[in-house]
């Protein structure tokens, strides 16, 4: 790790960068995570990449004998949609549409049945695994799940704006060239598109202030401010897709409140990943979406 520069920090782990080469880094997990989970998502960071979703190029599994990580192809110039925001709060309009655009682009690709796990049996599973709720509540909670419209697309499964980079410099207009790339791609999988709303929701409506700042680099107003721009341009911009999913004549206060029970599913996988329970908050928020 002495030839490596850290060059950021996330929930998981680090990144480093490579000195002297500007072609490779690498993710290193925190100290005894789950060796597993890493060889699961690089295999499905290289079917990503393969599929032809802009992601960087994975390499081999690493170690510096305590950690492990995965190298990748380095993206020159990087920044998340978190970072932009803390950076240029000014422009979360900008940055909210054009991932939204990202998004769509996603949930486009058609994915070849067996590539990816089915994201409505990936959350069903969780929910059998789940401690916080009872049988009659999980008879709700399932029945919801079940009902979600089958769909053969793409999903990020841990959609947010911290989870795509960009190469566009500070300040440079939001139509000079340049790239954006979706990165931890642990939770891909194949489903609806609405269940990639979960983790937005979360982040940018109901999540603690301060695990927000920490993670996310933003407080609540430009979360508010990104949620709302988010939900203009991917329900209601060209594609219309808020009439597809929610009926005719929906507005953006309807679309917000049936995105509701996604971010409760949501946090069935948020619950599994702290060891069984919720945030300080969830439970309650949970019980109101579904009226326990």
């Amino acid at each position: 790790m002495s030839l490596y520069v850290q060059s950021g920090e996330g929930a998981n782990g680090c990144s480093y960068d490579l000195i002297g080469n500007p072609e490779v880094m690498v993710k290193m997990y925190n100290e005894g995570y789950d060796t597993n989970s890493i060889f699961v998502e690089q295999e499905v960071a290289r079917k990503v990449y393969e599929l032809g979703i802009p992601s960087p190029e994975p390499g081999e599994m690493v170690t510096d004998g305590k950690r492990i990580g995965i190298r990748f192809k380095r993206i020159v110039g990087k920044r998340s949609y978190s970072r932009m925001l803390a950076d240029e709060p000014e422009r979360v309009g900008e940055f909210s549409r054009e991932f939204a655009r990202y998004c769509k682009n996603i949930h486009s690709v058609e994915c070849p049945d067996g590539l990816f796990p089915d994201a409505k049996e990936q959350f069903l599973h969780l929910l059998d695994a789940d401690r916080q709720f009872s049988a009659s509540q999980k008879k709700v909670f399932g029945d919801f799940i079940r009902n979600v419209p089958e769909c053969t697309t793409a999903l990020h499964g841990d959609m947010h704006m911290g989870n795509a980079i960009s190469t566009l410099g500070h300040g440079a207009p939001i139509d000079s060239p340049h790239n954006v790339y979706f990165i931890d791609l642990g939770y891909f999988s194949r489903g609806c598109p609405l269940f990639d709303m979960g983790m937005m929701n979360n982040i940018c409506l109901y999540a603690d202030d301060d695990y927000r700042y920490h993670d996310f680099h933003i407080r609540k107003d430009i979360s508010r401010k990104f949620w709302d721009g988010f939900v203009d341009e991917y329900f209601f911009g060209p594609e219309n897709l808020g009439e597809k999913w929610f009926g005719k004549g929906v507005d953006a206060a309807a679309v917000e409140k049936a995105l509701e029970p996604f971010y409760a599913v949501k946090m069935l996988l948020v619950e599994y990943n702290l060891g069984g329970v919720l945030p300080p908050g969830t439970k309650e928020h949970i019980d109101r979406i579904f009226g326990f």
